[in-house]
């Protein structure tokens, strides 16, 4: 008598119970994303929460706005070699352009998530070849989709929600709203700046968002852990220093 076997069927890719495993279970979402790198309902929501954060914080940002640019354009050389007339008229409009963006600020966030991922995607994919591991940008890529419903999801949730109990008034820069998480911020008080942008930037759920990238690598495409959590490390220096130099040109 002869018997048969069927071959096991891989699991199947729920990139919506990543989105709740990448939080409470993320070696799960590892698995999962190793297995079956789907990432279309972790983007929706990791969207859906960050234009959620965007408006419960957007006034805070339109009042630091209001409160730091017009004096920021008039400190500027070609504003301020025009006539009083022409130089309110001209603070008048930059303020007002500036206000028209932030409100639709929120529109960006798509982006924001896809141009993360796809950039964390290449930098892992990198390290993957350099370690001789066994991903794929396509996993890396999903791996950074998820990872982003804590970098970009919950930390604008808690963001819009610090605004919330503080009230939109109390925040006088756009650093300062920056720097409302819990960050190395809380290290340099007085920091102006590049510094302040810097620091702000390293908040708690940035660095819960490179821990899990450094596990995720090293889970998902058996990346050496050393070179995992470095290249994790660097992603996040990046971030922190387009942080300080958009803080440092807006005069933060």
């Amino acid at each position: 008598m002869s018997t048969s076997s069927s071959p096991v069927a891989a699991p199947r890719g729920n990139s919506l119970s990543n989105a709740v495993d990448i939080i409470i279970a993320p070696q799960a979402a590892f698995d999962r994303i190793r297995e079956v790198p789907a990432w279309g309902w972790v983007f929706l929501v990791a969207c859906v929460l960050g234009i959620i954060g965007a408006f419960l914080s957007g006034p805070a940002t339109m009042h630091a706005l209001q409160t730091t640019l017009p004096a920021q354009l008039a400190a500027n050389e070609q504003i301020a070699k025009l006539p009083p007339e022409q130089q309110q008229k001209a603070i008048a409009n930059a303020v007002a352009i500036s206000t028209m963006i932030g409100h639709f600020s929120f529109l960006f966030i798509p982006i924001v998530v896809l141009v993360g991922g796809l950039v964390q995607g290449l930098v892992l994919t990198v390290a993957n070849a350099i370690s001789h591991g066994d991903g794929s940008f396509k996993k890396y890529f999903a791996l950074s989709i998820t990872v982003s419903i804590v970098g970009i999801g919950l930390s604008s949730i808690a963001l819009g929600i610090i605004v919330l109990l503080r009230g939109a008034d109390s925040f006088e820069s756009t650093i300062a709203v920056q720097s409302a998480l819990p960050s190395l911020a809380l290290l340099a008080p007085g920091a102006k700046g590049a510094i302040a942008g810097f620091l702000g930037s390293i908040n708690v759920f940035y660095l819960w968002a490179t821990a899990l990238l450094a596990l995720g690598m090293i889970r998902v495409g058996r990346i050496a852990p050393p070179l995992a959590w470095s290249t994790a490390a660097v992603l996040l220096l990046l971030t922190a220093g387009l942080a300080a130099f958009g803080a440092a040109r807006n005069g933060g």
